[in-house]
């Protein structure tokens, strides 16, 4: 959807930017102006229902990234909002909703709730990212699964950018109980399966693969090994295919204080801005 059809009342929002003087003021206070409290009201109702399991019911970061930050680089204002609400973004857990879901007219809502945001009071993350990083790049583990900027071995998730892609709170579930929630692939608005769940496949002729699951249809599997490496099988060519829901191959963090986990959430968040 294009700004020409963001908002029913064009006019009357026009209005009140010339009547109050405000055609050079920031954008995101022009938008304000053209919705009402109750408006706003029934956006964040809209929100909460839509994307408050994913981005936080307060905006706050979860399995998606929070939104209540200064600038979203990919939406910076609210017909660029709407765009990643109707057309999601490809490449991402990021779905888009279609009309049928969330009508135009809704979809300006949650648009408008989403730019309120930016003036929302931001969680304070504790902890030292730099102290952080040493751990990070000291314990020998996170390397040995994971991917910064190039580095590491890619057999569970990229972290390049995490802090961009998920929020404190689900950064923190998944250090101190990684089994507890997977990350969820999603190809559209209610569909999707567990991604990096472990996998232990044998083949017909006796072969064993055992690794993460990287993708899966009707027929084929994917996974990726403990070196790295994709394997793509055929499910008619297995005797034995083991999914162990419930289970991951990071370890916890019981060797770690409260205090290294604050500052390894902490570096986390940093990655990406």
């Amino acid at each position: 959807m294009r700004q020409g059809s963001i908002c029913r009342t064009p006019s009357i929002f026009a209005a009140l930017v010339a009547a109050a003087g405000l055609a050079a003021a920031p954008l995101a206070a022009q938008e304000a102006l053209a919705f009402s409290d109750g408006e706003l009201e029934r956006g964040q109702r809209l929100y909460q229902a839509h994307c408050g399991r994913c981005h936080g019911v307060l905006g706050m970061g979860g399995e998606g990234p929070g939104l209540a930050v200064s600038r979203l680089p990919r939406a910076p204002d609210h017909a660029a909002v709407i765009d990643v609400i109707r057309n999601g973004i490809p490449g991402t857990g990021m779905p888009g909703l279609r009309a049928t879901v969330l009508p135009d007219e809704e979809a300006a809502l949650v648009a408008a709730h989403v730019i309120s945001l930016r003036e929302a009071q931001l969680v304070e993350i504790p902890g030292d990212p730099e102290r952080g990083r040493r751990i990070f790049e000291t314990t020998g583990v996170c390397y040995s699964c994971h991917i910064v900027e190039g580095r590491g071995v890619g057999i569970g998730p990229e972290l390049t950018g995490i802090g961009m892609r998920r929020g404190p709170g689900y950064l923190r579930a998944s250090l101190v109980d990684p089994s507890a929630e997977l990350p969820v692939f999603r190809s559209g608005a209610r569909s999707g399966f567990a991604r990096y769940l472990p996998l232990r496949a044998v083949t017909r002729d006796g072969t064993v693969y055992e690794g993460m699951r990287a993708n899966e249809d009707a027929f084929t599997v994917q996974l990726i090994t403990g070196t790295g490496s994709i394997v793509s099988l055929r499910k008619a060519d297995l005797a034995e295919l083991e999914k162990r829901f419930g289970h991951s191959l990071m370890p916890a963090t019981a060797g770690l204080s409260s205090e290294d986990i604050d500052n390894l959430i902490a570096y986390l968040a940093s990655l990406g801005g």
